[in-house]
């Protein structure tokens, strides 16, 4: 898993293109609240992990997101 791999699963969601791991999900993607519960569905089904709720919150940008998987993935 990369930090690539994240930010392309961001540009498929969003629609969008250039998608870099330090983008603001909702300011600078305009990213709502069903597109970052969607993200968040597909780290988990790709990766199987689980993401908590308490962990949803901290995810600002798609770097946001790497790590808390990355995290998961060495636990």
């Amino acid at each position: 898993m990369t930090e690539k791999e994240i930010c392309e699963m961001v540009e498929l969601q969003l629609g969008k293109r250039n998608v870099q791991p330090d983008d603001r999900l909702v300011e600078d993607l305009g990213a709502e609240s069903a597109d970052l519960a969607n993200l968040v569905a597909r780290a988990e089904e790709r990766y199987c992990v689980f993401i908590k709720e308490s962990e949803i919150a901290r995810i600002f940008t798609p770097a946001d997101l790497f790590a808390i998987v990355q995290e998961k993935l060495s636990t």
